[in-house]
């Protein structure tokens, strides 16, 4: 087969929209983050506790019912995303060829990718349950904040690949060779 050469100007404009690319997904998930934190906060807020009065054979007891732990998780995942997009533009322009830099990329980008999976579909659950009933006004709030989780993870589904692409297919050549040496050969006779 014969391999194709690219021209340096188009190998330039190649990196250049790369960049353009990862910049334009990386400002996506750092607006999406600020959504879902407004209107995952707002429904936190809005959410109100109630204490219930528990009667069992054993015994009775009041037992308060909180703000559900997965709309708390989901404000970690977006406070997640703001310190790991940050971190990964700042590798991305910082340390393009260093491959340890590129690997932590890849995990930060994987516990992402997961974080938000399990974030929105742990919130999603709740929604017409009696944590969150349908007429209550802070779960049309936790509803945007669901489906903007679910469009982060998207993002992070398709930045995660590309990372990954660009980490394990890239070709990094070392910094000196191998088998040269600065010794002559010397044959043994």
């Amino acid at each position: 087969m014969a391999s194709v050469k690219r021209s340096p100007r188009i190998m330039a404009l190649s990196i250049a929209a790369n960049r353009m690319v990862d910049f334009i997904l990386r400002s996506l998930q750092l607006i999406f983050a600020v959504i879902v934190m407004g209107t995952d906060g707002y429904a936190i807020h809005a959410f109100r506790g109630h204490t219930v009065y528990e009667h069992f054979e054993f015994g009775n007891f009041y037992d308060y019912y909180g703000v559900p732990d997965a709309w708390s998780f989901l404000i970690f995942c977006a406070a997640w995303t703001f310190l790991g997009v940050i971190f990964l533009l700042i590798a991305g322009i910082s340390f393009p060829d260093h491959k340890l830099i590129g690997y932590v990329c890849v995990a930060v980008e994987a516990v992402a990718f997961l974080s938000w999976l399990a974030g929105f579909i742990a919130v999603a659950v709740n929604i017409g349950s009696n944590k969150c009933p349908v007429e209550e006004n802070h779960c049309r709030s936790l509803k945007a904040a669901t489906v903007f989780g679910a469009l982060e993870w998207l993002l992070f589904v398709i930045t995660t690949i590309l990372t990954i692409k660009v980490v394990f297919n890239s070709t990094r050549s070392p910094k000196s060779s191998p088998t040269s040496s600065s010794l002559p050969i010397q044959s043994v006779v």
